[in-house]
């Protein structure tokens, strides 16, 4: 049978988040908890869900990242006003 509950240590060690960020997060409910005593406890299902979330969806930003680099490559990039296309008007209605 499976381990299913921790205590903070071990989820201190299992996430890398310090003992105190944990201690926070459980009083104010950002992570599910069992206290008994002194002891908390935390199912580590609701850990790697908390993790799961926390998880940043980099492809979006990828995406812009890799638009902007091909559009200076072919040189339809200003730095001085942003634009990546050439053809829109600049401060004042000119082209730049």
């Amino acid at each position: 049978m499976e381990k299913r509950y921790a205590n903070i240590k071990e989820v201190s060690q299992y996430t890398s988040l310090p003992v105190k960020t944990l201690y926070e997060w459980a009083s104010i409910g950002r992570i599910p908890s069992i206290k008994l005593g002194r002891r908390v406890l935390f199912d580590l299902e609701d850990i790697d869900r908390l993790l799961a979330s926390l998880k940043r969806n980099t492809g979006q930003c990828d995406r812009m990242a890799n638009k902007i680099l091909d559009d200076v490559r072919n040189g339809n990039y200003n730095a001085f006003c942003g634009h990546t296309d050439i053809s829109s008007p600049g401060k004042g209605g000119e082209y730049v």
